[in-house]
C-alpha cells in the first residue's frame, strides 16, 4: 500500500534528488516522456528535459510526475506553473507517496477519452417508489435459485422463524406502496432500517463497507429539517411501534434497478425475549435480493428490464486498471462492490467492460466513484495505455494491477 511522506521528508527527498540529477517520467493527458529533476525552490521544481519535448506542457496543466530515488520510485502530482525550451516548473506538490504497488499510474485523460455507464433497466417506469440507490438485480453469490416465487416466499417462511416471532414480505404494484414511514424511509434509502432494540434506536453507524444500514445521520438527512427540529416522522412510529409491545424489528426493501419494490419485515415482541443481531439483517438482505433477480428473470415488472440507457461521466482520472468518474448529484448511486458495464472511449475506438465499484465519495454536488476494470483484454489495456501515456505497453512499477 503507498505511504504518504510527510513534509520534512518531502523535503529531503526532493532536495537531495535534485543534488543527484535524479531520473523522472513525467505524465501529461495522453503522452509521458523522460527528464530529470534540476531544482528545487521553495515554491516550484525545476525539471531539465529534452529539446524535442518543449512547448508540450502548458501552464496550470496538471500533470503525475514518478520520480526515482535511490531506487525506490515516488509520485505526486503538480501543476505546470512555466513551460519553456529544455525545462519546465511544477508548483511544490502538496503530497507525496512512496511505496507504489499499482503497476498503472493514474492520469488525466487526453481530450478525446470518454467514459458512459451503461445502465440497464433505466427506461422502467413504475409505480414503486423511487430509491436514491442504483442496484441491478442479482443473486447473492452462492444462492440457489428457487423454482418459483411460492417456494422462495416458503422457504423464507420457514427460516424467517429462527429471528422473529412475525415476518412477512410485500411486493408493491398497481399503486400500492410502503405502509408506514419506517417502510417509507428504508425504500427511499435502500437501506435496512434495523433496530435490534426499540429502546436504543437506530444505529450510529454502519458496519457494513458497501453500506447496507440506516443510520442515524442517514434517516436525519432524509427528514430534515423536521428531524433536527425533534420531529422525526420514523421516530414517532417507532415509539408507537414499542408501546404496542415490539423489541426488536428491521425493513429491508426490495431494490430493482432505481426502484424499491417490496419490503421484507422482521419482526420480535417483548414476549418472544429472541435475539436480534447481524445475523438477521443478512437473511433479510440476502433474501430480498434474491426476490428480485427471480422478479427479474420471470418479468415480472415487464420487458423494459433488460434494455438500457447511457449515462456519461465526467472522467477525473484513469488507468488501464480503472478510473475515477464524477457523476451529477442526480445520478445514479452505487454501493461499493457493486458493478455495472463501462464503455470507453479512446482514440476513436470503444472498449467495452466490467466495472466495479472500488470507492465512493460526495465532492459538492457530484459523486464520485472509483471503478476498477474488470474482463479487460490484454490488447484492450494495451490500446488504453497508448491513449493515456502514449506508451503502448509500459512497465512503470512491476507491481500489481
Amino acid at each position: 500500500m503507498a505511504a504518504r511522506i510527510d513534509r520534512v521528508e518531502k523535503e529531503f527527498i526532493l532536495g537531495a534528488a535534485a543534488e543527484e540529477g535524479a531520473s523522472a517520467r513525467i505524465h501529461a493527458p495522453g503522452r509521458t516522456f523522460q527528464c530529470k529533476l534540476a531544482r528545487v525552490d521553495k515554491d516550484l521544481l525545476r525539471f531539465a528535459m529534452f529539446e524535442e519535448e518543449r512547448a508540450r506542457l502548458v501552464p496550470w496543466e496538471r500533470v503525475q510526475v514518478q520520480l526515482e530515488f535511490r531506487g525506490q520510485p515516488v509520485a505526486f502530482s503538480a501543476p505546470v506553473k512555466k513551460a519553456a525550451s529544455g525545462f519546465f516548473e511544477l508548483a511544490f506538490p502538496d503530497t507525496m507517496y512512496r511505496a507504489l504497488s499499482r503497476r498503472w499510474p493514474r492520469v488525466a485523460p487526453p481530450e478525446d477519452f470518454a467514459a458512459d455507464l451503461l445502465l440497464p433497466g433505466a427506461d422502467l417506469r413504475l409505480s414503486c417508489p423511487e430509491c436514491r440507490e442504483y442496484t441491478d438485480p442479482e443473486p447473492p453469490p452462492g444462492a440457489v435459485a428457487a423454482d418459483s416465487f411460492a417456494a422462495l416466499v416458503a422457504e423464507f417462511k420457514e427460516k424467517a422463524e429462527l429471528h422473529a416471532s412475525e415476518s412477512r414480505v410485500t411486493l408493491w404494484k398497481a399503486e400500492k406502496g410502503p405502509a408506514d414511514p419506517a417502510e417509507a424511509a428504508a425504500a427511499a434509502l435502500g437501506r435496512v432500517l434495523y433496530l435490534p432494540s426499540t429502546l436504543s434506536g437506530l444505529p450510529i453507524a454502519d458496519p457494513y463497507p458497501e453500506g447496507r444500514i440506516l443510520t442515524r445521520e442517514l434517516l436525519e438527512d432524509f427528514e430534515s429539517p423536521a428531524s433536527f427540529a425533534g420531529d422525526s416522522e420514523v421516530g414517532r412510529f417507532i415509539a408507537a411501534r414499542a408501546r404496542e409491545g415490539l423489541a426488536s424489528a428491521l425493513w429491508c426493501p426490495v431494490l430493482y434497478y432505481r426502484y424499491a419494490v417490496g419490503i421484507v419485515y422482521l419482526g420480535n415482541d417483548a414476549a418472544s425475549r429472541r435475539p436480534f443481531d447481524l445475523r438477521s439483517v443478512d437473511f433479510a438482505w440476502d433474501f430480498a435480493r434474491r426476490l428480485a433477480w427471480l422478479l427479474k428473470r420471470h418479468g415480472y415488472f415487464g420487458s423494459g428490464t433488460a434494455s438500457g440507457k447511457r449515462s456519461r461521466g465526467s472522467v477525473i482520472d484513469a488507468s488501464p486498471a480503472g478510473l475515477l468518474l464524477a457523476l451529477e448529484g442526480e445520478a445514479p448511486r452505487f454501493r461499493i462492490g457493486q458493478a455495472t458495464e463501462l464503455l470507453i472511449t479512446v482514440g476513436g475506438r470503444s472498449i467495452s467492460c466490467q466495472g466495479r465499484v472500488a470507492r465512493g465519495y460526495d465532492s459538492g454536488k457530484l459523486r464520485c466513484y472509483g471503478f476498477q476494470f474488470e474482463g479487460l483484454s490484454g490488447e484492450a489495456r494495451a490500446e488504453l495505455a497508448l491513449g493515456l501515456y502514449g506508451l503502448a505497453c509500459p512497465d512503470f512499477f512491476g507491481g500489481g494491477a
